[in-house]
């Protein structure tokens, strides 16, 4: 029976430059590792990468030039909804979901795994023990065709989390789906005969391990162990040990203490590890680009290299990326911090729209004052950092009232709103046709744009309802939809299912990361932005800096920089899909009206929200932590 391998690849953003099947192993792709072991050693008849992005094939096609595998375009970010459409290729065979990290596991892995499949006469087929990110699964195509018909139902979206749910819920989706899951699961350990203590917990691909898992593919080769053994992974194991244990220990020279002053200049960390480039993060690089030079000196840490690293640098700051998480409550990340603020030596850590407990505990024991920047509407997970804070940076009125519901002093509460430079967000800069030129959307169009994140707060379901109001009123009307996906997640299929049944597909543009977000601006012809609890809205700023009317939702606290019908654009309630398409197609219809309201706008930007007046509001801050007056 014959058994097709399938890779569904993360999505990731492009605004980060590392790309994880790229990272080199043994000198070539990891990738291209693990599609020889799949095609040469495992018994499998295809191969196939499932992406996201057209953007991304030339890579990854370089990356398997010398290989059999197969790329496969995929709309879908959930695994189980890219492999229903390749369902008639399959006819009744078995399909292999694999992880990237199984170029590390042995390289028959997937050939043991297909006869336990067939010898126990399982529909599904799940290894037990392998180290989280390198294992695999197979189930019967026709079992998939069962998942799918009640994904929508209960949300699936991972094929292997869809046959755990489903064993679950049993005879409460009727019983026949679950019950014909056979699934005895293979055991890794006891198949290859080693203990498995000596198995990593999980084999993590990043910048920062590449050299780790080199050197576990050298070991291996340098004791001449078969490919058909786990003897990469156990060589990964002790070096696992010794980095942690490396990254855990203090620096010999690490102090607690107070620093003394090197510079007449102070030093400002800011701490923005998210590393994927949005709102908070721009933000941030336009304030940062108008601090006062003689008296600031800006550094910043981010997680990996990509856009926002490059743009941190640009405004001037000295930019730290350690290409790993090192936000996460562990010993290992507590140390690098110790040890970053001793390097370092910051009169101020800035914690931007991010906390970390381990850097928190750092500058505590080092005497280092916090500033903590909310900029989300949502501050769980936020309190230490709030509450550790000696100063809290709130972008709206309504983030400060949400602040102050814990127990924080008022005072130590500031307002000081998004920014933007007004004077690179400028419309004058730009040509409305030969921007829609660029992104090749229709001349005549007339074009709402929403740019956020496909996540549920954002409420892309309250736009789309209004989206299939507005054109039937709307000639011409196209919705154009900026938001990143950073995961497989079950919301985004569900927006593109909500899409398909609001028979939308040809008034809809969708784009994922854009480099330049004015040139999007300026092709537009309003912005909309209906979230839930939204801090403030950095897009909402950068709209009216580019003469662009936006409609917000008066919830959260977008709407307090928009006067409506008379300053930048107009508010409407919170999930009234009714009023939203209202006001859109009032705009729409109405160049004179879109004109008054968005050279307002941008007149209130250039007075009230411009990084300039923004960057000295935080200087403020800094003076008064650092002087006590």
């Amino acid at each position: 029976m014959p058994v097709t391998a399938v890779l569904s690849l993360v999505p990731l953003t492009r605004s980060i430059a590392f790309r994880p099947y790229l990272a080199a192993v043994g000198g070539k792709p990891i990738l291209a590792l693990l599609a020889e072991h799949l095609l040469t050693r495992s018994g499998a008849a295809r191969f196939l990468v499932l992406y996201h992005y057209e953007s991304e094939r030339a890579l990854l096609a370089e990356a398997l030039a010398n290989t059999a595998a197969e790329l496969r375009f995929t709309p879908h970010f959930s695994e189980l909804q890219a492999v229903a459409e390749l369902l008639p290729e399959f006819e009744d065979g078995q399909i292999a979901f694999l992880q990237l990290g199984c170029a590390l596991a042995p390289a028959d892995l997937l050939l043991r795994v297909t006869q336990h499949h067939l010898n126990h006469g399982n529909s599904y087929t799940l290894v037990d023990g392998a180290p989280g990110g390198c294992s695999l699964s197979l189930i019967q195509a026709a079992t998939i065709k069962s998942l799918v018909q009640i994904a929508d139902r209960f949300g699936f979206s991972a094929v292997d989390d869809a046959v755990r749910r489903l064993q679950l819920l049993g005879e409460r989706v009727g019983g026949t789906a679950a019950t014909a899951i056979r699934a005895t699961p293979f055991n890794l350990p006891v198949a290859y005969a080693v203990a498995p203590e000596t198995l990593p917990l999980a084999v993590t691909i990043d910048k920062a391990t590449c050299r780790l898992l080199d050197q576990a593919v050298a070991t291996a080769g340098n004791c001449n162990a078969s490919p058909d053994s786990p003897a990469v992974l156990c060589a990964l194991k002790p070096l696992q040990v010794e980095l942690l244990a490396a990254r855990c220990a203090l620096a010999s020279n690490c102090i607690l203490a107070p620093a003394p002053r090197t510079s007449p200049k102070e030093r400002i960390l800011y701490l923005s590890i998210p590393s994927a480039f949005s709102g908070a993060e721009q933000a941030l690089c336009s304030m940062v680009k108008f601090l006062d030079p003689t008296r600031f000196q800006p550094f910043a840490l981010t997680a990996h290299e990509g856009v926002f690293a490059e743009k941190l640098r640009a405004a001037g700051a000295e930019v730290v990326c350690p290409d790993r998480d090192v936000g996460t409550p562990e010993i290992e990340s507590f140390t690098y911090a110790l040890s970053l603020l001793q390097e370092i030596r910051p009169s101020i850590l800035h914690l931007n729209g991010c906390t970390s407990l381990p850097f928190l505990a750092a500058a505590a024991v080092s005497g280092i004052p916090v500033v903590q920047h909310v900029r989300n509407g949502d501050l769980v997970g936020f309190q230490s950092g709030l509450v550790q804070a000696q100063a809290i940076v709130a972008i709206s009125e309504f983030l400060q009232r949400e602040a102050l519901r814990l127990p924080i002093r008022a005072e130590r509460v500031h307002i000081v709103y998004d920014e933007v430079d007004s004077e690179v967000l400028d419309p004058a800069l730009f040509d409305k046709s030969q921007c829609r030129e660029q992104f090749q959307l229709p001349p005549q169009a007339r074009i709402a744009l929403m740019i956020a994140r496909m996540v549920p707060n954002k409420r892309y379901d309250l736009m789309l309802e209004a989206a299939a109001a507005i054109k039937s009123q709307v000639p011409d009307f196209l919705l154009v939809l900026k938001g990143d996906v950073y995961d497989g997640s079950h919301h985004t299929h569900a927006i593109h299912n909500l899409i398909q049944k609001l028979d939308l597909e040809s008034s809809i543009r969708w784009m994922d990361f854009v480099p330049d977000i004015r040139s999007l601006l300026a092709a537009a012809d309003l912005l909309v932005l209906c979230s839930d609890r939204e801090g403030l809205g950095s897009c909402v700023v950068e709209a009216m800096s580019m003469a662009l009317p936006v409609v917000v939702t008066n919830t959260g606290g977008t709407h307090e920089i928009v006067e409506s019908g008379v300053r930048g654009g107009f508010v409407v309630p919170g999930s009234d899909p009714a009023a939203l398409a209202a006001r859109v197609t009032e705009l729409l219809n109405d160049e004179p009206l879109r004109h008054r309201l968005g050279s307002a706008g941008r007149a209130f930007v250039r007075t009230h929200l411009d990084a300039r007046i923004s960057a000295r509001a935080i200087m403020e801050i800094y003076t008064t932590l650092l002087t006590g007056c």
